[in-house]
Formats: C-alpha cells, sequence, structure tokens
C-alpha cells in the first residue's frame, strides 16, 4: 500500500515539476551574477539600458531585433523563424552567449512580453529550455530586493561561438494559417485553435495600426488577451491559477494552437505558460498581423470571434 501511494506522489511531483514555469527569483538570481556559465540579458534599448541595469549584463534591444526582422524580410525567408540562423548566431555570439549557457532574461517599464520574446527567440533556435529563465518580476522586483544596479558599461563579453539548431515546429507559416482559415470558412475541424493575444480593441479593428493597412483580426481566431496571463508583482500568475483560467476560456490544450499578435512579442508571452501546462502542438504564427494585415489579398474579420 505504501508503495502505491509513493509511486503516486512521485507521478504527482513530476507532474507538477514539470509544468513549472521558467521563472528565477531576484535573489536566486543574484547567486548566478557572477558565474562563468550564466548570461544576463537586458531586453529594453540601450538608453534604457544605461539609465539602469543589472550589473555585467548585456543588453539586446528585443524591438531593435524586430526591425532587423521586418527590414529583412527574415521571417519569410526563413521558414518564419523569428530571424535567420545566421543572424540569430551572430546575434548571440557577438553578446557572449554559448549554447551551453544559462540565460537570465529580464524587462522594465512592465513590459514582461520583452522578455519573453527573447525566451521564445532563444528557444525557437534550439536552446536548452532548462537553461532559459525569466526574473520574476524583471528589473522593479530586483530593486525591490535592494540588489546591485549599474549605470555604467561594465559588461565584459567573453568570447562565445553560438550554433543554431532550429526548432521548426514552433512557428507557423502564414500558409498553415491561410489553410486552417479555409478549413474553418469551411466547416472543417482541424482540430486548430487560432488565438490572437492582442487587446480587444486590435482584435475588432476599433483600433488601427501603425504602418499596418488594415485592421481586424484573422478569422475564425479566438480572443484571449496576453495580459491575462500576467501576474500581480510577478511575471506569471501562479501555475495552478493559470490551469484554471485556461479552462475558464475553453483553450483545449489538446489541439494544435496557434498563436499571434502583431509581431510576436505578445503572443510568446502567452506561449510559454501554455507550453508548461502541457500544450502538446503549440506554435507562434511569427509573421502576424504585421504580415496579414498588410497583405489585402488575405481575409480579415472584425466584430465577429470566436468563443
Amino acid at each position: 500500500m505504501l508503495k502505491i501511494v509513493y509511486i503516486i506522489l512521485l507521478a504527482f511531483s513530476f507532474s507538477y515539476a514539470q509544468s513549472r514555469l521558467p521563472l528565477i527569483s531576484p535573489q536566486d538570481a543574484y547567486k548566478l551574477l557572477n558565474d562563468k556559465n550564466t548570461v544576463f540579458i537586458d531586453t529594453e534599448d540601450n538608453q534604457t539600458y544605461m539609465n539602469e541595469h543589472i550589473p555585467g549584463s548585456v543588453n539586446i534591444d528585443v524591438l531593435a531585433v524586430q526591425d532587423i526582422a521586418i527590414k529583412n524580410n527574415e521571417k519569410q525567408k526563413c521558414k518564419y523563424l523569428p530571424l535567420c540562423p545566421k543572424t540569430a548566431e551572430k546575434l548571440f555570439s557577438e553578446n557572449g552567449i554559448s549554447n551551453n549557457d544559462k540565460v537570465i532574461i529580464y524587462y522594465s517599464k512592465n513590459l514582461p512580453n520583452k522578455a519573453s520574446y527573447m525566451w521564445f527567440l532563444l528557444y525557437s533556435m534550439g536552446h536548452d529550455e532548462n537553461k532559459l529563465l525569466i526574473l520574476d518580476g524583471g528589473l522593479e522586483n530586483w530593486k525591490k530586493e535592494n540588489l546591485p544596479i549599474s549605470n555604467q558599461d561594465d559588461v565584459i563579453k567573453k568570447k562565445a561561438k553560438y550554433i543554431v539548431k532550429p526548432r521548426y515546429e514552433v512557428v507557423a507559416s502564414k500558409e498553415e494559417v491561410l489553410q486552417h482559415v479555409k478549413n474553418y470558412t469551411n466547416g472543417v475541424d482541424d482540430n486548430t485553435i487560432l488565438v490572437d493575444t492582442r487587446t480587444f480593441l486590435e482584435f475588432t479593428g476599433r483600433q488601427e495600426m501603425n504602418e499596418i493597412k488594415r485592421s481586424g483580426h484573422i478569422p475564425g481566431a479566438k480572443f484571449v488577451y496576453w495580459r491575462w496571463f500576467e501576474g500581480k508583482g510577478s511575471t506569471y500568475k501562479p501555475i495552478e491559477v493559470l490551469e484554471k483560467d485556461i479552462k475558464k476560456i475553453n483553450l483545449d490544450l489538446n489541439k494544435k494552437i496557434i498563436l499571434y499578435c502583431t509581431i510576436g512579442n505578445r503572443s510568446s508571452f502567452v506561449f510559454i505558460p501554455l507550453k508548461y501546462l502541457g500544450a502538446k502542438n503549440l506554435k507562434i504564427y511569427t509573421g502576424s498581423w504585421y504580415e496579414w494585415g498588410n497583405d489585402e489579398s488575405l481575409p480579415l474579420e472584425t466584430e465577429k470571434y470566436r468563443r
């Protein structure tokens, strides 16, 4: 009898361990500050970084990375990876990041989706997910713990050669999304849920976006606002709360789920908890509304939405 109870407890603990979010507390992160195999990444713009950052952290501006991808059409050229492998290898190597490094990613300005996008970028390029962590609560929580802050150019980048091993299975192309839309329009159940993680005003087409010709959403998309997953004083809500929330919004983790937003940042914030809650086939359409909204040959909807 005791043996049976032990097996059940072991299975439960394994299940729980698998569902823990990839977060690290400020105190635990601080212990790794001078570890030679740990790299801290600040995801803000350079001016924000120079105003205050964790000492020794490298600065990779997530929005600048997105600009590179858009300017060079990299997502479309490289099977909808966030960056082409060669671009990613150069970016990570120049910033002293190796494949075996533990990477701690942080954000400020209440924009955790910047950190989640850097997490997704590294993950999609093949980095070991067990070595990818987001600083829980970002720089604000670090400061609340009275941990050191710098405004100096104090980073010493080590020599590194990053080798990309793409995870193509976590990205969706425009063609894949369009096929789902055709299935949806024809009443064909393809076991797929398309999820729009933007604001409700964007989703319904009531809010226009800069540099995007059209407003609305991809036909058949389900509205799931990205900040519903955010915690109070923490990056995410507790995992057990998220589990209940997923059931409330009727998101079946056994189906294929394709997430999108405008350029991929906000959908990456949703990707992480869904992955750790057990989503079996989870992707981000990295072209997102920036691509879809600018292609006038593609269908769209406005007020109509999927429950």
